[in-house]
């Protein structure tokens, strides 16, 4: 007995070793390969091929600081529970190479100072306590230190884009240059001839003039340089990114030289509408104008259509009244200037899913145009922006007076129009198979100078030859070329086209990383009319229906169970049996006994029955 007992322990004891072996092993191995089963639609859980291959190629260690509060709103608690998620997976990706820690600066006051030091603000949150909104402060930041380079996400707000905020910031303390970006001047040299801007001391600044919100933004992260092809030099390979801020002056040259660019692998933005907007003493006239960078443009796949975009959801502008002796300016409403809000965006790309406003003034749309005969460019189209679905298209001529009375046309020419493409894929050169352009146009009346130089630069493109395809390539095309100029730029624009560039610039990953967006599940609005009893019905079905349902299936069960209880047959009690009998049956033996009569007098046997005794005797 004692060596069973102590069996029995071992046993117990090896059972809990095993168990614990196991669990060990089961944290190690999770610990080492990390996995998650995403059942979602589309797999909004999961990280993104781009990001995992940057995760996986650091070669040094990354440090992330998580600076939220730990006391923070109920309804914030989502967020904490994402990034925490995802922060995770980023880690056991990285492979060690990816350090997170977290941190609350509420009453901490090195916390707080590394938070300030990495661009992490107190902000100010609402909650709700005894039915009252209060106001409270505190943190909900992450900073990304590597060696001595800092990045920072100041306020996680918006889990959409969450995965494309990090991997960004990852990829910019880690790079080992700072990218470089080109303008395209399109209004210099080929506007005022050299002597007349010595003349009137002009310089060629202008294009840094009229584009200083994209030099004075992106100074910090980028090298921002003037690319100037009016003398038929090629654009510098290095240029991650080139942008191309209109093109009412663009020449064939300055077309080949952005094409050749292109061909090598650079990334474009460009800025561009089919209208010229110009401000007379007769207030803005506007005249359709073609140039070589619509022929180039609709030549990559991108049509921008010969009109502007009218639009309900608009902007306003000040208009000088006079009333009596007095001039007011009055607050009028343009439809010119389009209003695009959140619905306008599209949520598939990360770049644009968090926009919630962008106004472009006199802007054109743009459609996917043909391929051209001989020309196979394979190409994926998306559109990034829309105008309202209470817009419309207006051609020559143009009535661009504010005080004018709109009135909207028939309903069926109201529709949504595409203002930002993303073209990506394989394109084929416009000058395959064709001559270099001249770098300047020959004039009967040129000195002879000029002819010189003209010809030394002719012997230069003896030795270049026309890049003829690329692959891979990105192009976005903007239908307003002056949104992002000093006099137009707003915190929204500038924002909006910042997104665009590093998308662009930072590295082809980034462009794989789309927005985590759910899908819209409620009811079409347009079945949501006033009067309409579906939506009612909808909302008692989803209240009702379920718990009656459960209450349904627990009666069938209920009834089941009885159905059962009440056909099972009632047992009967069985006769005693002589202990003499029991005991000779378990041993073995029969004796034949039919009757007897033992300690138990309880014993209904017939053979000890009142009559019967003489016939037992005799």
């Amino acid at each position: 007995m004692k060596k069973t007992k102590i069996k029995s322990r071992a046993e117990v004891a090896v059972v809990i070793a095993a168990v614990i072996a196991v669990v060990a092993l089961v944290n190690y191995v999770s610990n080492s390969v990390f996995y998650r089963l995403d059942l979602t639609e589309d797999r909004q859980y999961t990280v993104s091929n781009a990001t995992k291959r940057i995760l996986r190629n650091l070669d040094d260690i990354v440090t992330v600081r998580v600076f939220f509060s730990k006391e923070l709103p109920p309804e914030t608690h989502n967020t904490v529970t994402t990034v925490r998620d995802l922060l995770n997976e980023y880690r056991n990706i990285a492979g060690g190479k990816l350090r997170v820690s977290w941190e609350d600066p509420t009453n901490n006051p090195e916390a707080v100072n590394a938070a300030m030091s990495m661009g992490v603000p107190e902000i100010q949150l609402q909650t709700f306590k005894r039915d009252k909104v209060e106001a409270m402060k505190g943190y909900m930041g992450i900073g990304i230190m590597y060696a001595d380079r800092k990045e920072a996400i100041p306020i996680v707000q918006n889990l959409a884009t969450l995965e494309y905020d990090l991997t960004q910031a990852i990829m910019k303390v880690k790079r080992d240059a700072i990218p470089k970006i080109g303008v395209l001047k399109t209004q210099t040299a080929d506007i005022v001839p050299p002597q007349i801007r010595a003349q009137m001391n002009m310089n060629d600044e202008v294009t840094e003039k009229k584009f200083a919100p994209i030099f004075e933004s992106f100074k910090r992260d980028y090298e921002v340089v003037a690319v100037d092809v009016s003398e038929g030099r090629p654009i510098d390979r290095d240029i991650r990114t080139l942008i191309v801020p209109g093109g009412a002056h663009f020449t064939e040259r300055a077309a080949f030289e952005v094409d050749q660019y292109f061909m090598n692998g650079g990334n474009l933005i460009v800025l561009t509408n089919a209208v010229n907007v110009a401000f007379t003493q007769y207030g803005p006239q506007a005249n359709v104008a073609e140039t070589p960078l619509l022929a180039l443009l609709e030549h990559y796949g991108v049509r921008v259509e010969r009109n502007l975009i009218m639009d309900a959801s608009c902007g306003h502008v000040m208009v000088p009244r006079s009333v009596g002796p007095f001039t007011i300016n009055e607050r009028l409403p343009y439809p010119y200037f389009v209003r695009i809000t959140g619905d306008g965006f599209t949520q598939d790309n990360p770049v644009v899913s968090a926009q919630s406003d962008l106004m472009l003034g006199w802007v054109s749309s743009l459609t996917r145009a043909p391929d051209p005969e001989n020309v196979q460019n394979n190409i994926t189209v998306s559109i990034l922006a829309s105008s309202s679905g209470q817009s419309w298209a207006v051609t020559e001529p143009f009535n661009l007076n504010p005080q004018e009375e709109y009135i909207l046309p028939a309903r069926e020419m109201l529709k949504p129009h595409a203002l930002v493409m993303h073209v990506t894929g394989s394109f084929k050169s416009q000058f395959d198979g064709k001559p270099i352009p001249p770098a300047k146009n020959e004039t009967p009346d040129e000195e002879d100078e000029d002819k010189i130089s003209q010809i030394k630069l002719h012997d230069g493109d003896k030795d270049r030859s026309v890049v003829s395809s690329n692959t891979n390539a990105n192009l976005v095309v903007v239908g307003d070329a002056t949104f992002i100029s000093a006099h137009n730029a707003s915190q929204t624009s500038i924002t909006f086209f910042m997104n665009m560039v590093d998308w662009l610039s930072l590295d082809n990953n980034l462009i794989t990383i789309r927005s985590r967006t759910l899908r819209d599940k409620t009811i079409n609005a347009n079945v949501l009319e006033a009067g309409s009893g579906k939506p009612g019905m909808i909302r008692w079905i989803n209240l009702l229906l379920m718990p009656a349902l459960a209450a349904a299936a627990g009666i069938i069960i209920s009834l089941k169970r009885r159905e059962r209880i009440t056909a099972t047959p009632a047992a009967t009690a069985p006769a005693s049996v002589p202990a003499s009998e029991s005991t000779q049956r378990v041993a073995g033996v029969d004796t034949g006994n039919t009757a007897y009569t033992g300690s138990g007098s309880d014993s209904t046997d017939t053979a000890n029955a009142p009559g019967k005794e003489e016939n037992v005797n005799g």
